[in-house]
């Protein structure tokens, strides 16, 4: 076990070397303070690893992978960066990360369960990239208040009794969009449009390990995604830029009345979205202790579909060409991994999310005020929990975003043209074949 004081830790998984040394580590946030790794951080900095973390900050994106290229070049690589450094296949195969095979046993208690998705991840025989966890990558956002005020079938409870489906999901919305002409269904960006796609089990491009990439536009399952689609926006159910181009999760929280779906990440929604509401400015007016209204199911599943699939995404950290700490890097990597997987932190973790302990301003005009944090209710604590395990559901990827950014920019609009604007799927999709056709041909090894 282990907490932020003590950092101890449970070495039976995982019996670190205690000379971890320095770790360089490039991104555009500092993980030594960000609220998902700072725990982390503070063993791998205990004197049982003897680890030190130094950061260097860049920006996000192409930025992000220009910086990470010249400091390789320069052979002043970091030791360590996290998955948002990496496009698969699309930096992956340029030589700027270290194969890590031999370093990192699949097999063992301690990585066996990871061995599957890491896999899916090794390019041209060498394996790159082990994440440690599974995350959640889209979902249905909504709230229960709105789903009770208007009678409407329970979105989780459908999930829970099997009966979620594409059909579900739009009768929801038609019944609610029936009640006012100013309500609206759902409201998605081209990446969310993209996870409901997936639930067929079909990617707009698909990447295999062996180098063989995958043109799927045409696929039939993706057509038939997408058609659905269309039909949803022709119903009147689809977002038409009422609340502005952009629809975050803070302006969800106030708006939720009459926007019943925003298909998001949950996580962040439903964090972002709670604390727009109980955490406004000041600290006298905010809300402790409450769970919110706010909620999430998965994409609905296809029952055309062999199975039941979701879009997913994972996060983990790789170690970049030329990096002189390489056993440092490793060991952080082990260390993350021991403490996704030990019960007793993983136990905490719940209690932290839904039975927080309460903390205080210790300085400032605020000193000793209790400062707001998030009660998460158990149901979406569990259901979050439960979108990120395999035993769930057949996960999938949507391999379009791992070559550049002007190829996602071309495919969002090409998706978004058809939510938008009213264009045939099938029309955009014949047109912009060929180009998907060059850049599968550009990095496909077969």
């Amino acid at each position: 076990m282990t907490d932020k004081d003590t950092k101890e830790f449970d070495t039976s998984l995982y019996q670190p070397s205690g000379k971890a040394g320095t770790l360089k580590y490039l991104g555009y946030y500092d993980i030594t303070a960000d609220q998902k790794g700072t725990e982390q951080c503070l063993i791998f900095q205990s004197d049982l690893f003897g680890g030190k973390i130094e950061y260097t900050s860049t920006p996000s994106g192409d930025a992000f992978y220009e910086k990470l290229s010249n400091l390789i070049a320069a052979d002043d690589s970091p030791d360590i960066v996290e998955k948002s450094a990496m496009l698969y296949p699309g930096n992956v195969s340029k030589n700027l990360f270290e194969p890590l095979d031999g370093k990192i046993d699949m097999d063992s208690a301690l990585w066996s369960d990871m061995k599957d998705v890491a896999e899916s991840y090794s390019w041209n025989g060498k394996h790159y990239y082990y994440p440690h966890r599974i995350t959640t990558s889209f979902a249905l956002n909504y709230s229960k208040k709105t789903i009770e005020e208007n009678d409407l079938p329970d979105p989780y409870e459908l999930y829970r009794n099997g009966e979620w489906t594409w059909d579900a999901w739009r009768d929801i919305m038609i019944q609610f969009c029936d009640k006012d002409d100013d309500n609206i269904g759902f409201y998605a960006t081209d990446t969310t449009v993209d996870a409901f796609i997936l639930t067929t089990g079909t990617s707009i491009v698909d990447t295999q390990p062996s180098g063989v990439i995958s043109n799927n536009i045409a696929n039939p399952n993706v057509t038939r995604a997408m058609q659905f689609i269309e039909t949803l926006c022709r119903d009147g159910l689809s977002y038409g830029k009422q609340l502005g181009d952009w629809v975050p999760p803070q302006t969800f929280a106030t708006e939720c009345d009459r926007l019943l779906f925003l298909c998001m990440e949950p996580e962040w929604t439903y964090i972002a979205a709670t604390e727009q509401l109980q955490n406004p400015k000041g600290v006298d007016n905010d809300i402790f202790d409450t769970v919110s209204d706010f909620a999430f199911v998965p994409f609905p599943r296809d029952t055309q579909a062999d199975a039941y699939y979701q879009g997913y995404d994972t996060f983990g950290y790789l170690v970049p060409k030329g990096a002189k700490n390489i056993d440092g890097a490793i060991e952080f990597i082990n260390l993350n991994r021991a403490y996704d997987v030990d019960p007793t932190i993983q136990a905490q973790v719940k209690k932290d999310h839904c039975q927080p302990e309460k903390i205080y301003f210790e300085k400032g005009s605020n000193v000793g005020k209790e400062k707001w944090q998030i009660t998460w209710g158990e149901q979406e604590y569990d259901l979050w929990r439960e979108m990120c395990d395999p035993a769930n559901f057949s996960f999938i990827t949507e391999d379009a975003y791992g070559f550049n950014s002007d190829f996602q920019s071309q495919l969002a609009t090409v998706v978004m043209d058809v939510v938008e604007n009213g264009s045939s799927w099938t029309q955009t999709s014949a047109e912009f074949s060929p180009i998907v056709d060059a850049i599968v041909a550009e990095y496909s090894l077969a």
